[in-house]
């Protein structure tokens, strides 16, 4: 994705200085249709219209799921002139828009600007069949009936030509003839008279139309100005298909592209890439934080048929006596059979039975006669009485109508009973409002505080008062695994007739929640019942349930550097389109996701070793091993640059352009996070030089080679012990002299704040796709989730998804050297203690003095006397289990692995490999017993090429 810069204007512009280009159109235009429209009366133009085709859903078209494409016919511009030749067939070019996946076409019908016709309309009209704009300059109302018996299905009306009263107008008199209205405003005052009107679609043109001037950002500034209940349409200024993530990315509904279509020789190929980018990413990660959407209170075919056209997961059918959608049994047995039939089994939306009753003959007699997959609970019954229906069951736990005057009481009584639920069975627990004529919901919201307070710690659906207007940023604060609607996508009411679903809003309110967390992937997403110093830094950058790690300890010169980090990360950490622009080139140069394997031939030879070290050293006590592992690989090897640095580098690169600095340094040890910087460094056009200890340079030659075959200058270090340590002091030396031009991209997550969360973030996509990939293979998360650990880059990228769930076990394996007793080693948690280094306090080697101890692995990206702050807090709050492994193991590990899977690992993965028969067998980490199935995530952090001069030194033939 390319990121728009605000742009100076251009050639278009200055030739056209003139104020009120598009008054001067108007004006002809007025001027055209005197004589054209004087022979028509009001009766023969309503004729016209009425015996027009029925118009095509234009919004509802808009309305599905990523960002569509409104392919523009136009043969020329008063921006850029000629575009097409005069031979040029708007029908064939607006077939192949529709054969390249364009989800509209927009006709230009003004003439003397744009040589566009009413003709042209009406051919393109009967040639395709997908819903065909009027891209015409209206001025007289009489316009519209002509333009819909022409066969347009929608019209664009200009803010800018018409005062507040009589675009209303235009934009009733459109509705009420069949045309959609694309309300089209340039900036906030007229966007605000747009949104007064009943205009369903809204268009926010980056160029203004008086001086023909593009401000490439116009429409991305103020796309949160249009509710969500509105379709929001981006227009003009847009060259590739780069720029159409980054719309969908601020919630932009569609595109609509002229010129670049236009000029393209193959035009069918041109509006499918542009297709293509605005499309939803298929990414597991997005997957795992999107909230699951419930269309209740479905009353007919038509709700049924929108619910499953938005892709509900569920729909609720509510028979609970005496309520405005209460359906008949055999109403209600109708819509699950519809709901059955019309979708595949695989992406069938559940059936809810939304019940209020509290005897359980009754129950069962709604079970039999509708076979629903859940039973919606709405009575104050008790767990026992879930527990004995005997089927799945969701629970509504009702939150007070009003503020409660004691937030923590209030939270801990709701997670108390749902607690309770939980254990007894029952699948979800909803919140919706009490307070009502009816049981149930009140259509109101509730305290934000009070369900956000109980969403982090129980898994909810969040219900009550949403509507598509507000339901995406609802779902930002409150981390709710879905969301439940019934009023807010309703139609206007009639009187004496159960209340019906709009298709429109149906679709909006499933594709805006959906949307919301989509490009923001720090965005909580469910329940952490867990300290939240253990999740987040504070505004020191401080972790830990004392707050006792991380921090920033760094010379005043550097103080002024890391403090313009902070504020340039804190507003892109929630930007969508710089994580729209991050995942989009991971996906393509990056190769994410990267698999998960299932290592079943390893699984048995760890579970073997298990049981030899049981019965060697503890009588035989195998009873105490799981009786089935299922180990499965993250396969981070597989990624561009063979291991999961590039995450990390790939971001800090795009952060460097953000700060508007020109130059990169970072360090290495064992030579992939060097590798990954200088390639994104390439990809990126930034210069770069990494610093590298001398023993590691001897030791990763072959990563020193690809440095710099990539153009960035290895620079050595010699001082010290020559390692990982000693480049991050040379590194840091730099970054203080050429401050105001360079930007350091520290390799792992430690050093000053916010270091630790700027690298913890990016690489945090492992443990998200991970978590994502095994509940699409297990149906659950793991038991146990284990990675090496060095500083921590990769420990704390695979486990962050983890730390907020309870029933995931978490590990890390350092590097013991030559045993933790000889002293020679790199356990900075099992064998240090707290102290400062490289400008954060964290667990590090340290003699009494506090003196730093040089670390000692073979390993050379574990190679390093301390670890990031974020991991010493976790294991400081006993939530993250410790343990080590020997050169000698890892060697004899990577051996392993090789012989039994046919993957080379890297060094530093291999620690893991090695202490996972010791953690099930409860000789290192807590000791506590595994499930009798246990399922193991490990984090397979790079490839081991670079360590085969190593291998061959150390491991006999």
């Amino acid at each position: 994705m390319t990121v728009a810069t605000r742009q100076t204007p251009g050639r278009a512009s200055t030739s056209r200085a003139r104020a009120g280009v598009v008054a001067e159109i108007a004006q002809r235009r007025r001027a055209d249709l005197g004589p054209e429209l004087a022979g028509y009366t009001r009766a023969l133009l309503a004729r016209l219209a009425a015996a027009a085709p029925p118009p095509r859903p234009f919004a509802e078209r808009l309305a599905a799921p990523g960002l569509r494409l409104i392919a523009e016919v136009k043969r020329r511009s008063p921006s850029a002139g000629a575009i097409v030749g005069p031979d040029e067939d708007p029908v064939a070019r607006a077939r192949a828009y529709e054969l390249g996946g364009a989800s509209a076409i927009s006709v230009l019908c003004e003439p003397h600007w744009f040589g566009g016709s009413i003709a042209d309309l009406v051919a393109v009209r009967a040639a395709v069949s997908i819903p065909v704009l009027a891209k015409e300059f209206v001025v007289d109302r009489r316009q519209l009936p002509l333009l819909r018996a022409a066969g347009a299905d929608a019209v664009l009306l200009l803010v800018v030509l018409h005062p507040a009263r009589r675009l209303a107008a235009l934009v009733d008199a459109a509705l009420d003839l069949g045309l959609e209205p694309l309300v089209e405003a340039h900036d906030a005052r007229e966007l605000d008279r747009a949104l007064a009107t009943r205009a369903r679609v809204i268009g926010i043109n980056n160029r203004d139309l008086r001086t023909l001037e593009v401000d490439p950002l116009r429409a991305s500034d103020l796309r949160d100005r249009i509710p969500g209940d509105r379709i929001a349409i981006a227009e003009s200024g847009v060259r590739t298909p780069a720029t159409m993530s980054g719309w969908r990315a601020v919630g932009f509904d569609a595109a609509l592209v002229g010129e670049a279509l236009m000029r393209a020789a193959d035009p069918a190929a041109a509006a499918r890439a542009f297709v293509t980018a605005g499309r939803v990413p298929d990414d597991p990660a997005v997957a795992d934080r999107t909230p699951l959407v419930k269309i209740c209170g479905v009353v007919d075919e038509d709700g049924i048929h929108a619910a499953l056209r938005a892709g509900a997961d569920a729909i609720g059918l509510n028979v609970v006596p005496g309520t405005p959608r209460e359906l008949r049994l055999e109403e209600a047995a109708a819509l699950a059979r519809l709901v059955r039939s019309g979708a595949p089994a695989t992406a069938r939306p559940r059936i809810v039975a939304i019940t209020a009753d509290r005897d359980a003959a009754r129950l069962r007699e709604i079970v039999a006669a509708i076979d629903p997959d859940v039973v919606q609970l709405n009575a104050d019954v008790s767990p026992a009485f879930a527990a004995a229906l005997g089927r799945t069951t969701w629970k509504v736990l009702h939150l007070p109508a009003t503020e409660p005057s004691d937030l923590a009481a209030a939270t801990s009584e709701l997670v108390e009973r749902g607690r309770a639920f939980l254990a007894a069975g029952v699948e979800h627990l909803l919140l919706d409002t009490a307070g009502g004529p009816h049981p149930g919901g009140t259509g109101t919201r509730s305290s934000v505080a009070l369900a956000a307070a109980v969403a982090r710690e129980l898994p909810v659906i969040l219900a009550g008062g949403l509507s598509p207007a507000i339901v995406g940023q609802a779902v930002l604060e409150v981390p709710a695994i879905g969301v439940d609607v019934a009023s807010g996508v309703e139609a206007t009411r009639i009187a004496g007739e159960r209340p019906r679903k709009d298709p429109l809003r149906v679709a909006l309110f499933a594709k805006r929640a959906r949307a919301a967390r989509m490009d923001r992937p720090h965005a909580p997403a469910r329940p952490t019942p867990i300290h939240p110093g253990l999740l987040e830094a504070d505004a020191a950058g401080r972790w830990g349930i004392d707050r006792e790690y991380g921090g920033r300890y760094v010379p005043e010169t550097l103080m002024a550097a890391l403090e313009g980090l902070e504020r340039a990360y804190a507003a892109i950490r929630h930007d969508p389109r710089f994580w729209a622009d991050f995942r989009e080139r991971l996906a393509t140069y990056s190769g994410r996701p990267t698999p998960l394997y299932r290592a079943d031939r390893l699984a048995a030879e760890t579970m073997a070793a298990a049981r030899e070290l049981l019965g060697a050293d503890h009588g035989g006590a195998t009873d105490r091993l799981p009786t089935t592992l299922r180990l499965y690989l993250k396969r981070e090897d597989l990624a561009h640059t063979g291991a999961h640095k590039i995450n990390n580098a790939l971001g800090q690169a795009l952060l460097t352009r953000r700060l508007g600095k020109s130059r990169v340094i970072a360090e290495t040890g064992a030579g992939q996070h060097g590798v990954a910087t200088a390639t994104a460094c390439a990809l990126l056009d930034l210069p770069c030089v990494v610093f590298m200890g001398a023993e590691d340079i001897r030791r990763q030659q072959p990563n020193v080679l690809r440095m710099r075959a990539l153009g960035t200058e290895v620079r050595p270090v010699s001082s010290g012990s020559a390692t990982l340590k000693d480049a991050v002091n040379e590194a840091m030396r730099d970054w203080v002299t050429n401050v105001e031009t360079t930007h350091y991209v520290l390799g792992s997550a430690l050093g000053p704040h916010p270091y630790p969360t700027i690298v913890r973030d990016l690489q945090r996509v492992l443990g998200d796709e991970s978590a994502a990939q095994l509940l699409a293979v297990e149906g659950r998360l793991p038991d146990l989730v284990l990675a090496c650990v060095g500083g921590g880059s990769n420990a704390i990228g695979i486990l962050d998804r983890f730390i907020g769930e309870p029933s995931v076990r978490l590990a890390v394996a350092e590097a013991a050297g030559d045993g933790i007793a000889t002293g020679r080693h790199a356990a900075a948690l099992a064998g240090g203690t707290p102290g400062i280094l490289h400008g954060s306090r964290s667990m590090m080697l340290q003699d009494r003095d506090g003196q730093v101890i040089e670390a000692h692995s073979i390993s050379a990206g574990l190679d390093y006397p301390g670890v990031g702050p974020q991991i010493a807090a976790l294991v400081g709050a006993g939530r993250l289990e410790l343990a080590a492994a020997t050169d000698a193991e890892a060697l004899a590990s990577v051996r392993a692995v090789a012989r039994v899977e046919g993957i080379l690992p890297a060094l530093e993965t291999a620690h893991a490999f090695a202490v996972l028969p010791r953690l099930l067998a409860g000789i290192e980490g807590s000791g506590r017993p595994y499930p009798d199935e246990t399922v193991v995530l490990l984090g397979l952090s790079g490839r081991g090429d670079k360590d085969l001069a190593a291998l061959e030194r150390e491991v006999p033939a």
